[in-house]
């Protein structure tokens, strides 16, 4: 019986070593970004010594480019934007179109001038104007028609002068825009703005609107302007033309 007692002892030693090792939790797996196979960031492990992954197949020589005509890196410089704004008044005061020629209080002008598919970005003056004239869609009024892009995001960055921006509602009297080509689809014009929201605007405000979102500016006297970046959201095919 003395001989056996080791051997049982180391038994009873063995047996409670496996029952416990078999009760402790197991290692639960460091959150590495993702949830599932779904997941746009991958595990930094998976990309350990591969290639980098990016997403959705970008560069892939099965899909086209994603900005073939994207921009350089551009610089602007705050005084230069700021001169704009005098610029664009003074060159507005020489050339009001006549009634009936389309959107005859906004003009062009500045150091801006990006044009991509995916997104475009420019200046504009609004000039005020108290006698009305036939607008683009032959609506009597002091005002230039709403606007209403089914397909593109319009951000303002107010640079100089102060008036109003009608948005949301509905466009009395809404018209496809056309030009040479024909009818534009998605681009709509128009007025009255009928159950808008009206919000003050001045030099340093911002703005947001999303697509299919009808908007109608209102300048005050001395009138306003803008930097705008238009973003196509994937509904035009086309690059950016409003």
């Amino acid at each position: 019986m003395k001989k056996m007692l080791p051997v049982l002892l180391m038994g009873a030693a063995l047996l409670g070593y496996t029952a416990g090792y078999a009760s402790k939790s197991s290692p639960q797996p460091i959150l590495s970004g993702h949830f599932d196979d779904l997941s746009m960031i991958p595990s930094a492990n998976a990309q350990d010594n591969k290639n980098e992954v990016m997403p959705f197949g970008f560069n892939s020589p099965k899909e086209p480019p994603l900005a073939p005509d994207a921009p350089p890196v551009t610089y602007w410089n705050s005084d230069d934007i700021r001169k704009a704004h005098t610029y664009m008044a003074e060159r507005a005061a020489k050339m009001v179109k006549e009634a009936g020629s389309g959107s005859s209080q906004s003009f062009g002008g500045g150091p801006v001038h990006v044009q991509t598919r995916n997104f475009s970005m420019f200046m504009l003056y609004r000039m005020f104007r108290d006698k009305p004239v036939l607008s683009l869609t032959k609506v009597d009024s002091v005002l230039d028609d709403a606007e209403q892009h089914a397909g593109a995001y319009d951000f303002y960055i107010f640079t100089g002068g102060t008036g109003e921006m009608i948005l949301g509602g509905k466009i009395a009297n809404r018209q496809n825009l056309k030009d040479k080509d024909g009818v534009i689809p998605g681009e709509y014009r128009g007025q009255p703005v009928v159950g808008g929201q009206t919000y003050k605007v001045k030099a340093g405000d911002w703005l947001l609107i999303p697509p299919d979102t009808p908007h109608q500016p209102k300048p005050d006297p001395g009138g306003f302007s803008y930097f705008i970046m238009k973003i196509n959201v994937g509904v035009y095919p086309w690059s950016l033309i409003r």
